[in-house]
């Protein structure tokens, strides 16, 4: 039997958000689902876990049913390929710095949807987005899209996760902040009058390590790249979940082990995770609640197989485990995903 490939898995924090827009704009948005290989029933529940590739789907198919990047969030439309015109633009530029001055020109110079700035301070590095039209935005897509674009680019034109320093947004704190933590484990200000992300300008010198052919290779994977953390992420949750995935098979290494393989002591590992608002805990739950629902999207899969593939010897107690993390079990779990 050939080997499934295991798919990276992220919340429903988009999904419904979505679902609406695309019914806002006068789009099929069942069809759009489908065709991205997703159910329109996921819509109503926050609890499913999304793969990542499915997601990004729906984003492409939206982009490329409106032919306007900024998904009809703004009066003044980004035409479809903005993106990839920045990138050649900027992609022979010799330093991270130099680019994304350069494309600052650009989106400036061909829509009206945000006002890009590069500012430098002493010691750091923002880069600013006025947008142009919040109230068309009230679901924050267009905002949160749009850092998710330059986090990732950056980042991969040096061939390095830039840590950010701190994330502003122009809008009110959201009820549930889970997937703000993990896409931005930073200082997040929310009510702020612009969006901005930033970093060290130490990030601003970086050679440039990208070409025009590698270039097309990340915009072909485009939007999913988006959504995935580029080589380099320096955060400890991320280097934990590294030394974890490697383990998980044999079972995880204590609290203790994992510390002496990271090269730090067991109180210092606890500090780092407390400050990127983690826990040991909590990087070995998510890692075995992604885990078991990807098994769980398989047919022909029992539950109790489900259970041995994600360390648990007891079906019964995966069952109670899973129910603490979505709130439902693994049946109801994937009867939903079915439905």
């Amino acid at each position: 039997m050939p080997r499934i490939r295991e798919t990276l898995t992220t919340s429903n924090h988009y999904i419904g958000r979505l679902y609406r827009l695309a019914v806002e704009k006068g789009l099929d948005a069942d069809s759009l689902f489908r065709e991205a290989d997703l159910s329109p029933s996921v819509v109503d529940d926050p609890n499913l876990q999304i793969e990542i590739e499915k997601l990004a789907g729906v984003v492409e198919g939206i982009w490329t049913l409106l032919q306007d990047e900024s998904m009809g969030l703004s009066r003044s439309p980004l035409p479809a390929g903005s993106f990839f015109m920045m990138g050649r633009v900027t992609v022979h530029e010799e330093t991270l710095g130099k680019a994304l001055y350069l494309a600052a020109r650009f989106y400036n110079m061909i829509s009206n949807a945000y006002e890009m700035a590069l500012i430098e301070t002493e010691d750091r590095a923002t880069l600013e987005f006025r947008m142009a039209d919040l109230d068309l935005d009230s679901s924050h897509l267009f905002s949160d899209m749009t850092l998710l674009a330059w986090h990732s680019y950056s980042s991969w034109l040096i061939q390095e996760r830039i840590p950010l320093l701190e994330v502003c947004f122009p809008y009110a704190e959201p009820f549930e902040q889970h997937d703000y933590v993990e896409l931005y484990p930073c200082e997040r200000r929310f009510n702020q009058p612009v969006l901005s992300i930033t970093f060290s300008n130490v990030f601003l010198d970086c050679e440039n390590r990208q070409s025009l052919d590698s270039l097309k290779a990340y915009m072909k994977r485009c939007p999913i790249e988006l959504f995935l953390k580029q080589p380099g992420d320096i955060s400890v949750a991320s280097d934990l979940r590294s030394l974890l995935s490697k383990s998980f098979e044999e079972g995880f290494p204590t609290i203790d082990e994992a510390a002496k393989t990271l090269h730090m002591s067991r109180r210092t590992l606890i500090r780092k995770l407390d400050k990127e608002e983690t826990s040991y805990q909590e990087v070995k739950d998510r890692m075995r609640m992604d885990r078991a629902c990807f098994w769980l999207a398989q047919n022909g899969v029992s539950i109790h197989k489900v259970a041995e593939k994600v360390g648990f010897s007891d079906a019964a107690v995966f069952s109670r485990a899973f129910r603490k993390w979505l709130g439902c079990t693994p049946t109801e779990y994937r009867d939903r995903f079915f439905s």
